[in-house]
């Protein structure tokens, strides 16, 4: 199949509407050339019947020689016209038809164009003579010689089929000249686009002298090149924290097993050097875990096994599951209100818990922690609520980052890897939710919400 570009197509379509036009404008001038060719024959056959028809009415049988005679001599000094007379009497019948059938030149009021029998056209025009005393009705009948006007006509007729295709190629050639001047601010564009470099994603495409209609797509694309120096920060830097992430862990492994066999250790050692091991075994096996949920958060997957459930009964169950880090710190927990809604149980245990588990890590020792759950239009709110250290609006902005701490120094091997926050982001967007946080009057809020349906 032809690909047709769009220059090319904007002149193939100027080129139709041309046709069109001309088509119907050089229709309506034949059309009006014609009706002119054919009246002007009319009237000079209508001329020479207002010449002869008033001589022989008067005329009567006695004076029927006359007549004949007028009708041959100018028929001779009129080389380019004929005349016979018609009549049910063959004594008042004269000179010879074109045609041999005597209606054959019969038309519309009389007129009408036929040939003879050489092919030449001749306009012919009957009228009839009534009667006059003893010489009975009869019919005069004038034939032309229409060769020059016809081909008056067919002049006519070729010069507006050639003016109406040289017009429909004017208009195709030029219409394509100015769809591809038109273009060029496209071609700009894509040579604007194709010089991009790889390697620098704040390049942006220069809208300065751009026409409005490609304004807007070049504001699309440059929104999408913005798009991508997210994602691309987004992913160096993912790429980084993974690597730091796992590469703690791994050097601890690296280096308690060289220390093991650096020298003959007992079993208990052995065991403690297992333990140990098993750790960081664990550690790297959650962090992989995590990042698998949140590919498939990030690939659009909804949450599946939802039914309708009491989040309150819920959250009783995830706090005491949880009951142990609390009292640990010494942290009272409470829960306010109740609210019904479809959710996944499993994924909301999860967002709820590692809400908690941020309070119990970072409240101030003996303070309370408060569970609220209230509706919020078309939608319902959890959040956790501690005392604990103000956070700045800057970090706010970022903690459900993956891998974000308020402490950009992240050196060490610990227990949490920074992931729990933007989980809970991951199983509020699967849900068709929102996160949400603030730090006001010492009072630190984590939360995420979720539609209400049906």
């Amino acid at each position: 199949m032809i690909r047709l570009s769009i220059a090319q197509r904007l002149s193939v379509m100027f080129a139709v509407v041309a046709a069109v036009i001309f088509s119907v404008l050089a229709v309506a001038l034949y059309n009006v050339s014609a009706d002119a060719v054919r009246r002007q024959i009319q009237g000079e056959l209508y001329f020479q019947h207002t010449l002869l028809d008033p001589m022989i009415k008067q005329r009567t049988a006695a004076q029927w020689d006359y007549v004949r005679g007028k009708l041959d001599s100018l028929s001779e000094v009129e080389g380019r016209f004929r005349y016979w007379l018609l009549a049910e009497d063959a004594r008042y019948r004269h000179g010879e038809p074109i045609a041999r059938r005597s209606t054959a030149w019969r038309g519309k009021d009389g007129f009408k164009v036929v040939k003879d029998e050489q092919g030449k056209p001749w306009g012919v025009l009957a009228r009839d003579i009534p009667a006059y005393h003893d010489r009975p009705a009869v019919s005069l009948v004038v034939a032309m010689d229409c060769t020059a006007y016809l081909k008056t006509k067919n002049v006519i007729q070729q010069f507006l089929a050639l003016a109406c295709a040289l017009g429909i190629l004017l208009v195709a050639l030029f219409g394509y000249w100015i769809a591809r001047l038109g273009l060029e601010p496209v071609r700009r564009l894509s040579s604007q686009a194709n010089a991009l470099p790889p390697d620098d994603p704040r390049k942006r495409l220069d809208t300065g002298r751009l026409p409005p209609e490609i304004l807007e797509l070049a504001a699309s694309f440059n929104n999408a090149l913005s798009r991508r120096e997210t994602a691309w920060r987004q992913l160096e830097g993912f790429n980084a924290d993974v690597a730091h992430e796992l590469r703690t862990p791994l050097t601890n492994l690296i280096g308690q097993t060289q220390v093991a066999l650096a020298h003959p250790r007992d079993s208990r050692e052995l065991q403690e050097l297992l333990a140990s091991n098993l750790e960081e075994f664990e550690r790297m096996s959650s962090i992989v875990n995590d990042m698998l949920f949140l590919s498939r958060a990030d690939s659009g997957q909804r949450a599946a096994e939802l039914s309708e459930v009491s989040l309150r009964e819920e959250a009783l169950k995830t706090m005491e599951y949880l009951e142990p880090s609390f009292a640990q710190r010494n942290l009272a927990v409470s829960l306010e209100g109740d609210q019904v809604a479809r959710v996944d149980k499993r994924l909301f245990h999860r967002a709820l818990a590692n809400l908690l588990a941020n309070s119990a890590r970072y409240a101030h020792a003996g303070s309370q922690v408060r569970v609220k759950i209230a509706r919020e239009g078309d939608s319902v709110k959890v959040a956790v609520c501690d005392e604990g250290d103000p956070i700045p609006p800057a970090q706010q902005a970022r903690l459900f980052e993956r891998f974000y701490r308020g402490d950009a120094a992240r050196s060490g091997s610990e227990a949490h890897h920074g992931l729990g926050l933007s989980i809970v982001r991951a199983i509020a967007a699967m849900h068709g939710g929102d996160v949400f946080v603030s730090s006001r009057d010492g009072v630190n809020t984590f939360g995420f919400s979720l539609p209400l349906q049906g």
